[in-house]
């Protein structure tokens, strides 16, 4: 990969259903070049793939938690297809230790958290969660700005 393709998959991550004559103009250069990189980056695995990003996967919700999940056999990637479904869950991290897998979970409210863990607890293949709810957010990463403001509501 080269400037040109990092470039792209930056504009790409921002907006990914920018057409081509935008992305060309945007990256000084050809339809017939981005076209072809966008190509070769799916065919090669650097695109995996694109998604609908929703309101509420950027709207600051206030009912948020971090639960930890213990992954019964085998069953790492048909729960986490499971949980990638659930718009409630908005990131899946795989961890080492006694615990399978972290999920950052956010909701509007306090019901809607209580549904949404009793649907993870009901996956075949979970053995146990712990869950924490988050209280307030003493420090976040610096420069985190959400370039999505425009889609909040």
């Amino acid at each position: 990969m080269d400037d040109l393709d990092y470039q792209l998959l930056a504009l790409l991550r921002t907006d990914g259903r920018r057409s081509i004559s935008d992305l060309a103009k945007d990256l000084n250069a050809a339809r017939a070049t981005v076209r072809s990189r966008m190509e070769r980056l799916i065919e090669s695995g650097e695109i995996l793939g694109f998604t609908a990003i929703l309101r509420d996967d950027w709207r600051d919700l206030p009912i948020r938690a971090v639960t930890l999940v213990e992954v019964a056999g085998r069953n790492t990637e048909p729960v986490t297809k499971m949980l990638s479904a659930m718009t409630e869950v908005r990131a899946i991290h795989s961890t080492n230790g006694k615990w399978d897998l972290v999920l950052d979970i956010a909701t509007r409210d306090l019901s809607a958290f209580d549904e949404a863990l009793n649907r993870i607890r009901l996956i075949e293949g979970i053995a146990n969660t712990e869950t924490n709810l988050l209280l307030n957010t003493r420090k976040s990463p610096v420069g985190a700005v959400n370039h999505f403001t425009d889609l909040r509501a």
